[in-house]
Order: structure tokens, then C-alpha cells, then sequence
């Protein structure tokens, strides 16, 4: 590479690393800092690297990339739009209603993307299956897809490598960006992963490591990829979070954080913001509560009581609002990292030794990857776990359709003797917390992100399990909600009366 090819790859990366900030800015949410750390690649891969034509973005002919850190997609999509597979002007519409520009990548809407990714773990299997298919068929293309060394945390990815040496797959490049930096802090205190490249020869990979920001060292890994036989490969780069913008770099606080915070109003805030009034209240004058910082707080209390309660998550203490509690009880609080499976059946393991376990994550990771462990070492032998599961319902729209579980309550109904609660605000959220406590087998509660108006703070009120609360009487038709809906329909309700809404 001369230093004029060079040259314009600096520049590119400069506006890959620009679509970053702009997509997120207006998205006021987003994973800035993993696609800043892998800008540079990024902008080589689909600027240098691969066979590719953003004319013939189906060609089946062409080169693949799969983008397992599925939360980095402002960074696949600003190389996209820069490479011409949409206009860059539409990264400003990144995570927004009606946008094909997902807060993860989904393949049936955004041109250029070659597998839908959201839940870590998974791309490198799927990368795995094209390098296969493309054996079979006799085509000659390759495969490319990136991981991160937080994600390598997941079972699934030394499985996928274990199945790509196995079948020898020299057409696969797996690429670890490695920037020692996840949601709860350095990778290495989290649950570390290293030596990584050992672990990759150990697994029959020929094991590349390069300075992750150094055109000169990309491509000449990318080169002696091509040439290696009979293995794949494994690109491992050393990368530095928040490449490029100086107030970003090696901040793990800037993984899912947007420039300028906020979240984005939704029609129920919009009414508030007009201070409609009735019955002399303003929607604005409610106390507003998000039922996981209800969990967070709601563990500390229990912490304060039982010494036999332990809190165990999946890398996400910051978003399920279990940090609170390590920060009382840190030798309570254990970080499995990005592995749910063990993280459940781990927390089955504490439960037969006489202890209270409240395993937590998102709702989709707990619910869906983690189903078969909950079924298997929870459901059936009544171990006495608890499952702490944020961020469901579409409320977490942002993120993309992988992230929108609805399917979570179905899925943990399905499973013998299991206890589902979806509590509806804040004082619900923490009686059933400490009701979980003392029922004597597996519960499973689904708690928002969405800060949610209290409506229980009653001296009348009571929470029982398997016992629903009565709200407001009527005469012609009985509504049964739980969780987010409570309050939509009861302020609904009060708008009309008020005659701000229409029957």
C-alpha cells in the first residue's frame, strides 16, 4: 500500500468514525465506542478487502461479512453509507421509528448487511455456516466477521471455532477486536478471556496480532490470511475504545452511551409535555420509577436482611441495575460475563447450597438463549432461583427487533412450576422482589427500561402472588394487564374522561 492508498483510507475512517457520532447523536442512544475501536477495519474491509459491489448487493458471488458485536452497527452502517449502499444522510435516522437502520443489524431491510446479529454469540456460527456453504457449492469467496473480546465471553463462539477448524475452513477470518473493554469495565476483571491468542492456536487457528489502527498491519494480515491453508484464520487487533474521539477512548462508560444522552420522547411524553391538567394533576407531577432501578434498589434491601442472598449477572450490572447492589455487597455480586447459560446454571449450583441467587439479564438473553438451562436445572428439579430479566416488551425499541422479546412470558409460563410476575411500577416491582425471596422455588420477573408513573403507593395495597389488584371498577368489560400497560391504560382512561382524548 503506497502512502496516497493509505492516505484516503485515513480519511474514509475519519467519516466512518463521523457517521458514528452523527448516527448516535440524533439517535441520542447507540454503541459509539466498539465501533470507533473498529473504524479503521471497518473502513479496510469494505473499502480494500472485499469482493463486493454496492450496485449488486445480492451478487452471490461476493465476499461476506458478519457482524457479531451485532451492537456496533453505527459503525458497519456509516461504512456502508460511505461506501455507497445508501446515502449517508440517512445515518441521521439510525434507531428511529419507521428507520431500516436498526439499533442491530437486521439483513431484510438494510442493504449490505449480510446477517441479521443481536444477541452476542452467535455471528461467528453463522460465519461458520457460510464458510461451509461456500465450500460446498465450490465458490470462491470469502468470509469475514467480527467478534469482540467481551463476546468471546459466550460459549457459542468457541464452539463455531471449534467447528471451522474441524472443517478447515481456510475461507473464514474471525476478527477479535480487542479493546479490553466491555460494559462493566476492563474485559480482563469482567471475566477474562486471555491469552486469546493461545486459545485460538489451541483450537487449530492460525493466529494473526496487529495493531488494530494501522492500515500498514491490516492489510498485511489480510494478505497472509488469503495465503493460509487447511485452518482458518483469526485476526486478533489490539484496539483502543472510542478510537478518535479524545473524551471517549478507553471509557467503558461510552459503550452504550450517545454523545449527547437523552432518550427519545414518545407519544405518551409529548402529552405530558402540553401539562394537560384534570382532577388538578399534571401527568408531569407523577412520580416516574423504571421497575429495574426498583430491582437494584429492592436487592440491596434484601441484602441488608438475608445474608444468604447473591446477585449474579451477565455483564449488564449497569442496565439491570444489579451494580447497585455489588456496590453494597461486592462479595455478592458475581459477573459471569457474556455468558448467560453458565450464569443460570452457575446460579442452580448456589441454590443447593442453601443460598438465594438472583441471576439477571435482559429479558431476551435470559428468556431465549438461556431457555433450556432454566428448564432443565430450574423448572423441573424446583431449584430455588431467581431470574431477574430487564428490558423487555417493546418498550426497548431502539435496540432493534432482536432485542424486542415478547416472547418471554410465553416462554417461562411453558416450564413446570415456574413463577412469572411482570409488576407494573415501582412499590409492585419491589414487593414482588422480596416475595420472590420467600417463595420456595424458580421465579421469573420481567422488569422496564422506561421510567413509569407509580400508581400503587395506596395505604391499602397488597401484593400477593398468583393475586391480581383491582384498579378501577366498571360495568361493560374487564381488562387484565400487567407490567408497562397498567398505566397507559389507566392514564388513557383519565385523558378521556378529561376529554383530551376521543372515546
Amino acid at each position: 500500500m503506497n502512502q496516497q492508498e493509505k492516505k484516503a483510507l485515513s480519511i474514509t475512517a475519519c467519516k466512518v468514525r463521523m457517521g458514528v457520532i452523527e448516527g448516535t447523536y440524533h439517535a441520542k442512544s447507540g454503541h459509539p465506542g466498539g465501533s470507533l475501536s473498529f473504524a479503521d477495519i471497518f473502513t479496510y474491509l469494505y473499502f480494500k478487502e472485499m469482493n463486493i459491489d454496492p450496485k449488486d448487493p445480492k451478487n452471490p458471488d461476493r465476499d461476506r461479512f458478519v457482524l457479531s458485536k451485532g451492537h456496533t452497527a453505527p459503525g458497519l452502517y456509516a461504512a456502508l453509507a460511505n461506501r455507497g449502499y445508501f446515502p449517508v444522510e440517512d445515518l441521521k435516522t439510525l434507531r428511529h421509528i419507521g428507520s431500516y437502520l436498526q439499533g442491530h443489524p437486521n439483513m431484510n431491510t438494510t442493504p449490505g448487511v449480510d446477517m441479521s446479529t443481536g444477541s452476542l454469540g452467535q455471528g461467528v456460527s453463522v460465519a461458520a455456516g457460510m464458510a461451509l456453504g461456500a465450500k460446498y457449492e465450490n465458490k470462491n469467496l470469502r468470509v469475514y466477521t467480527a467478534t469482540g473480546d467481551g463476546e468471546i465471553q459466550e460459549g457459542q463462539i468457541w464452539e463455531a471455532l471449534m467447528f471451522a477448524a474441524h472443517y478447515k475452513l481456510d475461507n473464514l477470518c474471525v476478527i477479535v477486536d480487542n479493546n479490553n473493554l466491555q460494559i462493566d469495565g476492563e474485559v480482563s476483571k469482567v471475566m477474562s478471556p486471555y491469552p486469546i491468542d493461545e486459545k485460538l492456536k489451541a483450537f487449530g487457528f492460525e493466529v494473526i496480532c496487529i495493531d488494530g489502527h494501522s492500515f500498514d498491519e491490516i492489510e498485511a494480515a489480510f494478505e497472509k490470511a488469503k495465503t493460509v491453508k487447511g485452518r482458518p484464520t483469526a485476526i486478533i487487533a489490539k484496539t483502543v475504545k472510542g478510537k478518535g474521539v479524545s473524551f471517549m477512548e478507553n471509557q467503558a462508560s461510552w459503550h452504550g452511551t450517545a454523545p449527547n444522552g437523552g432518550t427519545v420522547r414518545n407519544r405518551h411524553e409529548r402529552i405530558e409535555s402540553s401539562a394537560c391538567k384534570f382532577g388538578g394533576l399534571t401527568m408531569a407531577d407523577v412520580k416516574k420509577i423504571a421497575t429495574r432501578e426498583s430491582y437494584g434498589n429492592a436487592l440491596v434491601e434484601l441484602g441488608k436482611k438475608y445474608d444468604n442472598v447473591v446477585v449474579l449477572d451477565a455483564d449488564l450490572a449497569a442496565a439491570t441495575k444489579t451494580g447497585v447492589f455489588k456496590k453494597a455487597f461486592p462479595e455478592r455480586h458475581f459477573d459471569c460475563g457474556i455468558a448467560e447459560c453458565n450464569m443460570v446454571d452457575v446460579a442452580a449450583g448456589l441454590s443447593t447450597m442453601g443460598l438465594v441467587p438472583f441471576a439477571s439479564s435482559f429479558a431476551m438473553f435470559a428468556a431465549g438463549r438461556a431457555f433450556e438451562q432454566i428448564r432443565n436445572t430450574l423448572g423441573y428439579p424446583h431449584n430455588n432461583v431467581k431470574i431477574g430479566a430487564t428490558h423487555g416488551g417493546i418498550s426497548v425499541g431502539e435496540d432493534g427487533a432482536s432485542h424486542q422479546c415478547c416472547e418471554d412470558f410465553a416462554l417461562m409460563r411453558s416450564i413446570p412450576g415456574m413463577v412469572v410476575i411482570n409488576p407494573s411500577d415501582d412499590v409492585e416491582a419491589k414487593a414482588a422482589v422480596e416475595a420472590a425471596y420467600h417463595y420456595q422455588g424458580p421465579v421469573y420477573m420481567r422488569f422496564g427500561r422506561l421510567a413509569v408513573p407509580v400508581i400503587n403507593d395506596t395505604p391499602d395495597y397488597k401484593f400477593e402472588l398468583g393475586k391480581g389488584v383491582t384498579l378501577r371498577d366498571g360495568d361493560d368489560i374487564t381488562i387484565i394487564a400487567t407490567g408497562l400497560l397498567v398505566e397507559r391504560l389507566l392514564w388513557r382512561r383519565r385523558l378521556k374522561d378529561a376529554g383530551i382524548l376521543p372515546e
